[in-house]
């Protein structure tokens, strides 16, 4: 697969990929990704954020604004089952990398780009970046704030990249099943609208709905307890009898403004006063054994920090650490899925150096030495 995307939502499908068996081949501009100085910086100048999404990926650099740079792509075109990019139409098209242009030259070959607005007018040539998704999509319009807020993470990318992972995967399924490629087309903004629709824009779906839905922000919002935060989510009446008892509120069981689910979401300020004092005065750790044991979903708010010494993680091996070329010690979660117990791509890391497999990668594919020694700078 080669995969000509730059910054999160095209990296994070590719890495993805690569932790489920594809063979990846990053393409990156002489300049290199734009997300190599996003995040945290390592002693080599690569960050944390290029670490996290390429690992596990041949690196390679290729000015494809020059023929001998187009010249050196070509073939791995013409080897590869998937190329991926996030060029807005009219860049692609002048790079010859649009989808009737490469699929010209190799009829069963998987297109896939990902760009803010998607391929279609009018907004198809219009530059984004994930917080101007955020805006665009309504996230950002946040009902429990008294004014915009972004989230504080590229979500609008990494639900794209999610996206297209999946319809890259759908997309070779029915290639094996007809021979035929296929132009797989993802929009940032699309994929934050089916992401996001069935809680924030929930007043959309119905007409007429007969009562608002909860905010989930504030029925769920964390809880303080005499020694650190905690969420608790109490759907069912079981759930809310057992949270009653446990935080010492049985009281509220007899209370019409608590008789269902639907009228504790129409009273929950009136739950909230009545159970954050005496949440206040317990230990958090006591509080999530026993609502744990009642059966009621429950977990404590951790840190960063925290994360390392989860026991759940400890025990299942999904925080690793490795060295790095370049950027030296890392730490990076693996693959959140696992195949018979396995996680493809455990352990991997990649090289903080630009261009750090181009050699290898070109003589792999047959490219001509003297192209390869003036890419190179030989």
């Amino acid at each position: 697969m080669l995969d000509l995307t730059t910054v999160v939502a095209g990296p994070i499908a590719s890495l993805t990929l690569a932790q489920q068996g594809a063979h990846i081949i990053k393409v990156e501009p002489p300049g290199g990704d734009l997300v190599r100085r996003l995040g945290f910086i390592a002693k080599d100048g690569s960050s944390s954020t290029f670490q996290t999404l390429n690992r596990g990926k041949a690196l390679i650099s290729l000015d494809l604004s020059t023929e001998d740079g187009r010249a050196a792509l070509a073939p791995l075109v013409e080897q590869s089952d998937v190329v991926m990019h996030n060029y807005r139409p009219a860049a692609a098209r002048k790079l010859g990398l649009d989808a009737d242009s490469l699929r010209a030259r190799h009829d069963g070959l998987i297109v896939a780009e990902v760009t803010g607005f998607g391929p279609w007018d009018p907004l198809s040539d219009v530059r984004a970046y994930d917080p101007v998704i955020q805006a665009e999509s309504g996230l950002a319009a946040r009902p429990d704030k008294p004014e915009p807020e972004l989230y504080p993470q590229y979500i609008c990318d990494k639900v794209a990249g999610l996206y297209l992972c999946q319809a890259i995967t759908s997309a070779l399924v029915g290639r094996e099943r007809d021979g035929a490629g296929r132009h797989v087309a993802v929009s940032m903004l699309e994929a934050a609208l089916a992401f996001s629709w069935m809680d924030v824009h929930m007043p959309l779906t119905l007409k007429d709905p007969l009562q608002p839905g909860p905010n989930i922000a504030k029925v769920y919002r964390p809880w303080k307890a005499a020694d650190g935060w905690f969420v608790v989510v109490m759907l069912s009446e079981k759930e809310f009898g057992a949270w009653c008892e446990v935080v010492g509120a049985p009281q509220l069981l007899d209370d019409p403004r608590c008789a269902d689910m639907a009228s504790r979401f129409i009273n929950w300020d009136f739950i909230r006063e009545t159970c954050a004092p005496l949440a206040e005065h317990q230990s958090a750790d006591e509080l999530l054994d026993r609502l744990r044991e009642a059966g009621v979903p429950a977990g404590k708010v951790n840190t960063s920090d925290d994360i390392l010494n989860h026991p759940q993680l400890a025990n299942s091996g999904f925080i690793y650490e490795g060295e790095a070329d370049g950027p030296g010690p890392v730490r990076l979660p693996g693959a959140a899925a696992r195949f018979d117990g396995e996680r493809p791509g455990q352990g991997a890391t990649c090289s903080g150096q630009l261009g750090a497999d181009t050699r290898m990668v070109l003589e792999k594919a047959g490219v001509d030495d003297a192209l390869i020694a003036r890419i190179c700078g030989d």
